[in-house]
C-alpha cells in the first residue's frame, strides 16, 4: 500500500485535526475517542499509548491539552505505526508525538527517556481462543490477544509509570473482573471506574478504568456515559467530544 495515497481521510473538531487510516485494515472506534477525551491526563505529564494504532489517541490528546510535554504512541505493527507518523507530521504535532515500532511486552523506560506519569490503552478486547479471528491480520492484531494480551499491558504499565502514575483503559465490560484482577496483579490500583453504555436502558458494553499504580484499595463508581441519547443521535457528551 503506498501510504501516502491509498488512505481515508476524516476530520475531528470541524476540521481541526486530521487523520489518514488504512481503508481496509484497523481503524478506530468511538472507543479511542472516548479514551482520548476521558483519560486521566493532566498537564505537563509524560504519556504513553500503547498500542497506538495510526494515532488518534495522541492526536486528541495533544490538541486538547496544549501543555503535555511529550506524548509516546507505542505500535508493533509497521504500517500502523507509519501512518502514525505521518498523522503527527502533518497534524504539525511531529515535536510532542513520538511514535516508536515496538512490542509492549518489550518496551523499557530507557525507550522514552524514563517513566511517565499517564499511560492509555485501548487493548485487544478478545482472548485469543474466543470467537473467530479476522482474516485481515491487522484487524487481528488489533482486536484478539495474539500479540500481546490483558496481562502484558498491565506489565507494561507497571514498568514504564512513575510512582504514584496513572494507567486508563476502555474495556469490554464482560471482561471487567479480567482487567481489575490484571491490574492488581501488577500494582497498579483501579481507583475509578465508569460504565459505558450505547444508550439508555441498554446494558453497558463498555467500561472506562483508572488505575494508580502502588496506590491502596479504594474504587470510586463514576455516573454512566452514555453513547447515544437514542438510536439516531449522539448523547450531548459524546458528541462534545467531536467538537474543539
Amino acid at each position: 500500500m503506498n501510504q501516502t495515497t491509498d488512505l481515508t481521510f476524516d476530520t475531528f473538531f470541524n476540521g481541526c485535526i486530521s487523520i489518514k487510516q488504512p481503508p481496509g485494515g484497523y481503524r478506530f472506534s468511538i472507543d479511542a475517542v472516548i479514551l482520548g477525551n476521558l483519560a486521566a491526563v493532566q498537564d505537563c505529564d509524560r504519556v504513553i499509548d500503547l498500542g497506538c494504532g495510526c494515532g488518534v489517541i495522541p492526536l486528541i490528546l495533544c490538541y486538547r491539552r496544549p501543555q503535555i510535554r511529550e506524548i509516546f504512541g507505542i505500535e508493533i505493527q509497521a504500517e500502523l505505526a507509519g501512518i502514525a507518523r505521518l498523522n503527527a507530521s502533518e497534524n504539525n504535532m511531529s515535536s510532542r508525538i513520538r511514535i516508536l515500532c515496538k512490542d509492549i511486552k518489550t518496551i523499557v523506560p530507557a525507550d522514552t527517556g524514563g517513566r511517565v506519569e499517564a499511560i492509555v490503552c485501548n487493548p485487544p478486547h478478545f482472548a485469543r481462543n474466543s470467537g473467530r479471528i479476522n482474516p485481515n491480520s491487522q484487524r487481528a492484531l488489533a482486536r484478539h490477544e495474539i500479540a500481546v494480551t490483558l496481562e502484558d499491558v498491565a506489565a507494561a504499565a507497571a514498568r514504564m509509570l512513575t510512582p504514584a502514575g496513572r494507567l486508563t483503559i476502555i474495556y469490554p465490560s464482560e471482561r471487567l473482573a479480567d482487567l481489575i484482577l490484571a491490574m492488581r496483579n501488577a500494582v497498579i490500583e483501579p481507583k475509578n471506574l465508569r460504565m459505558i453504555h450505547p444508550r439508555p436502558g441498554i446494558e453497558a458494553k463498555r467500561v472506562l478504568v483508572t488505575g494508580i499504580k502502588g496506590k491502596t484499595a479504594g474504587i470510586k463508581v463514576d455516573p454512566p456515559l452514555f453513547i447515544r441519547s437514542n438510536p439516531d443521535h449522539y448523547s450531548r457528551e459524546v458528541s462534545a467530544m467531536f467538537n474543539p
